[in-house]
Order: C-alpha cells, then structure tokens, then sequence
C-alpha cells in the first residue's frame, strides 16, 4: 500500500488499533466506498484525538468500527473477495464483502543476535544512559530498542538519541573529538581584515 488512490471506490476492512489503522481508516474517508475496522479490544494504542475522529466518523455512520473482533479468514482468488471475522469474546461470525484488507497489527521487537552480545537488557530493550550508552565500552544504541527512565516510543526522538548516540560514538572512537561541537548560532563571526 503506497498511495490512498489504490483504494479509490473499493470495500477496505482495516485490522488494528494502533496510530497505522487509525490513521489509514481516517484518510481512506472519501475515498474508500465502505472502511471497516476491527480491532481485537475496544481499547485503542492510536493517539487520544484520532480516535475520538475515528468514533465520530463511525457515529455518523461515515466508517464502520467492531471491537473485539479478529480475522478468521479471508477468501478470493485472485484477489481478495471476503473477510470472515469474529467476535472474539462470543466467536460469532461475520462475513464481509471486501476488496482490500490492510492488516496494521504493530510489529514486536525482537533482538535477534544482539541477545547474545552481553549487554544489559530492560524487558526486551538494551538499556543505555543518557548519552546512549549501553553497558559495553564504545558500544551505543538508540530508537525502539532502547530503555531509559522517561523513555518514549516517538519517531521524533529516535532522530534525537540518534545525533547523541553518533556524537558520543565519534568522541569514544577519537578522544579529540568534543561531544558538543556546538550550533552555528553560538558560534561568533569572525571579523573581517579592516
């Protein structure tokens, strides 16, 4: 899925309920022909504001939302014609005509190899100081698998501990490197020969 326009006049079940689904169900608004959304619990992870839009559009009758529901199966052949779900707390069936399913279930981090380098993990996070850190000499990390008091799960402060994870990388691997190499603005103009 890379563009709102392939879903243009289609029947689109949208499976989730974090920020992802939220989102794609409000934007396909006015271009999908039927938006349907399940989620597996009636509490959504999706940002406060969006799924307030998300209940008001669904009290308008604009999209649909089923809470808790889940995907039994879905049918087509060579391409998609139906979705069974279900209620998960009654397993009552329902079967929905549609023509897309986008399944924006989140994702789960998963180590992997780093497992096994010794470093100092935080409920399947390696965990790192302030200035990114871990508990391994000249070893940093930052972004979704890292743990910190205060820590949180934002795009935007990845790019962050990013910059201060690379600016202390740099200054462990050249001692003189400073950490801080300052902003432009701070530093002054140097004045030009008279």
């Amino acid at each position: 899925m890379r563009s709102k326009a392939e879903f243009q006049g289609k029947r689109v079940l949208i499976v989730g309920g974090g920020d992802s689904a939220v989102d794609w169900a409000l934007n396909l608004l006015g271009t999908a022909q039927e938006i349907t959304l399940i989620h597996r619990r009636p509490q959504f992870r999706a940002h406060e504001a969006s799924v307030k839009e998300l209940m008001k559009a669904h009290e308008e009758g604009r999209l649909k939302v089923l809470t808790p529901y889940e995907v039994r199966r879905i049918e087509g052949e060579t391409w998609v014609r139906k979705a069974v779900i279900f209620q998960n707390q009654t397993q009552e069936e329902v079967e929905l005509e549609v023509d897309a399913v986008l399944i924006l279930a989140g994702y789960l981090t998963k180590l992997g190899p780093l497992a096994g380098w010794g470093l100092e993990l935080e409920k399947n996070k390696i965990k790192v100081d302030t200035t990114m850190a871990t508990n391994l000499p000249g070893v940093y990390a930052c972004g979704d698998i890292v743990s910190y008091p205060g820590k949180l799960p934002l795009i935007v402060l990845g790019f962050g501990e990013a910059a201060i994870a690379a600016n202390h990388a740099a200054a462990y691997a050249n001692p003189a490197l400073k950490v801080n190499p300052g902003h432009s603005s701070e530093k002054s103009e140097e004045k030009a020969p008279a």
